[in-house]
């Protein structure tokens, strides 16, 4: 029946493809009468050493700034502990003058602050010493 419409016709998937594409042939093919021009010039490799050792250059601060930064927490952090420290040290004697007055203390918790005392300082010595700077 000629009369009849008829469906469109739709292309058959033949599957995944890579189309062909021009591509002109590199300058020494075509016959050129002057020579090839390099990719980078001279120019282009000065530029991108420079920008090369700028990016270096800023890392290398960037890193310094950290390191500064790093530095000076350690120092603020060591002094907070040495303050808190001393601190504690404070609290504890005068807890201890409280509850025991006119310097009546326990002779065990005499001999257990100074074995503790004794053995700190001979540890934190030992540290000292062997300590990296």
């Amino acid at each position: 029946m000629p009369d009849e419409p008829k469906a469109p016709r739709r292309p058959t998937s033949r599957g995944p493809f890579t189309p062909t594409v021009y591509v002109p042939p590199p300058k020494e093919e075509s016959g050129a009468p002057f020579p090839v021009e390099p990719a980078l010039t001279e120019g282009m490799k000065a530029r991108r050493r420079e920008l090369a050792k700028r990016r270096r250059d800023k890392a290398l601060k960037a890193l310094e700034a950290e390191e500064n930064r790093n530095e000076t927490w350690l120092r603020i952090r060591s002094v907070l502990l040495r303050l808190l420290l001393l601190f504690a040290f404070v609290f504890g004697y005068w807890r201890l003058q409280v509850e025991y007055p006119d310097n009546r203390w326990p002779l065990e918790m005499v001999w257990v602050l100074l074995v503790v005392g004794i053995f700190g300082g001979f540890f934190w010595a030992i540290w000292y010493m062997n300590k990296v700077e």
